[in-house]
């Protein structure tokens, strides 16, 4: 049977704990209990849905996030929980198992009453679908600490999006392509007959002005070029990392060498030096930022996309994704939260394949995946499906409605994508050589 607090009671015990006893803002109080949460971590939360199947009834099947994804922030001054990113609409939040680490006894408040009852610590069931409101009583009953905590999930929109008409680029590449927006331009990155070059054009894909590139470089891989911090970044065949602010003119960045370059996002370039995961955010020091499944490291198709939190614009999410000959039939996909703060860094960690993630990322060749309108996007292979992933690339669902990828795109030919603002851009080569640019936007329909 739960044994509860009165809540006259603690209103009572409140006002003297704010008078004498407050245990978080009165610092001249020495040896005041401790009351505070200092972890927090859910199990496994597994959703039932409803489809229609191929006679035209109802099936259900479910859908299963991993707990040890879903990561939290605990803001102390005023007394939040909150998951650093949203989860996927159709995630049931209703009853969600927590296990808190904390100091003290703790309470939580349903919302059948107003009463607070002792929470068994990784065994209660509790609707973090909104708001819920916890308790945390020092040793001595009378200094306590509020908190609210919650898992944000995304809304569900019914979208649709608009392609225009493909333009024609005038260039003539003789291998795939590589598209970059920045500095309100766009950057296309490719070689013809054995040489790399750039053209570079405004945003909405005209005036484009091509220039081989000017490097001392052995044989730049354009391909592995990263944007990072207002420069371009990439290796040649020794593993030196080269720089350059136009596009053009390539020097040498660091003397840092590495087997690969893997992502970027806004605080950090990251690469793989043959033993870890490395980062930097100047070139000239590097840290350690993983060093676990390295066996697992993309070997093909390397791409990758960083984005804001949905919570916390100074923490981003970073993935990295690619094909890998460890994997024949799904994708190997990497997750990190990035942050300019060491202690909310978080190290990369591969996202393993599982009995209960019925929904992996298929290894496509050219396989390319972006962020956009609140989701991660994955292209390649035919070109005819996009994959959405609404939990940061834990599970990747085929898109059936409104988001269709252009229909002439060609299959089995890679596409370059760039988001800018509210456009995904896409280039793909074309039959006759040239190249064929598509510009897409959400028409949100209300």
């Amino acid at each position: 049977m739960r044994k509860y607090i009165s809540i006259i009671s603690f209103v009572i015990t409140s006002l003297f704990l704010t008078i004498v006893h407050s245990c978080i803002k009165d610092d001249e109080v020495e040896n005041t209990p401790t009351c505070v949460i200092t972890s927090i971590a859910v199990n496994d939360i597994t959703s039932y849905l409803t489809t229609k199947a191929s006679d035209g009834t109802d099936s259900i099947y479910t859908r299963t996030i991993s707990g040890r994804n879903i990561k939290f922030n605990i803001d102390q001054v005023n007394g939040k929980i909150y998951s650093i990113d949203s989860l996927p609409s159709w995630t049931n939040l209703k009853r969600v198992v927590a296990s808190f680490g904390y100091t003290g006894t703790l309470y939580v408040r349903y919302s059948v009453d107003s009463l607070y009852y002792p929470l068994t610590n990784g065994k209660d069931s509790l609707d973090l679908s909104t708001p819920l409101d916890l308790l945390v009583v020092a040793s001595d009953g009378i200094s306590s600490k509020h908190y609210t905590a919650v898992i944000y999930r995304y809304t569900a929109n019914a979208d649709s999006m608009i392609w225009t008409s493909p333009n024609t680029i005038n260039i003539h590449p003789t291998s795939s392509t590589k598209l970059i927006a920045a500095n309100g331009q766009l950057y296309i990155f490719a070689e013809k007959e054995g040489k790399p070059f750039v053209s570079c054009g405004d945003i909405d894909g005209r005036s484009w002005q091509t220039s081989d590139l000017a490097t001392t470089a052995n044989q730049l891989d354009y391909q592995s070029i990263l944007y990072f911090n207002g420069k371009f970044y990439a290796l040649d065949l020794n593993g030196t990392i080269f720089a350059s602010i136009d596009g053009i003119t390539w020097n040498v960045a660091s003397s840092q060498t590495v087997q690969k370059l893997l992502a970027a996002d806004r605080f950090f370039l990251y690469a793989f030096d043959g033993t870890q995961i490395i980062a930097t955010s100047d070139l000239n020091k590097w840290t350690a930022n993983g060093n676990r499944h390295l066996d697992m490291l993309p070997e093909q198709f390397i791409t990758s996309t960083a984005y804001d939190t949905r919570t916390n614009s100074n923490l981003q999410v970073n993935v990295l994704a690619g094909v890998s000959s460890k994997k024949a039939n799904y994708a190997v996909v990497w997750y990190k939260i990035a942050a300019e703060e060491q202690a909310s860094n978080q190290q990369w960690d591969y996202i393993s394949i599982t009995s209960e993630n019925n929904y992996p990322l298929p290894a496509f060749n050219n396989l390319t995946i972006f962020h956009y309108n609140d989701a991660l996007y994955a292209l390649g292979g035919d070109n005819k499906t996009f994959y959405k992933s609404e939990d940061n690339g834990i599970t990747w669902k085929q898109v059936t409605e409104y988001q269709f990828p252009p229909t002439s795109l060609k299959a089995n030919k890679p596409v370059s994508v760039a988001v800018n603002g509210e456009q995904v851009i896409m280039i793909q080569p074309s039959d006759e050589g040239n190249l064929t640019m598509w510009k897409g936007k959400i028409n949100k329909l209300k």
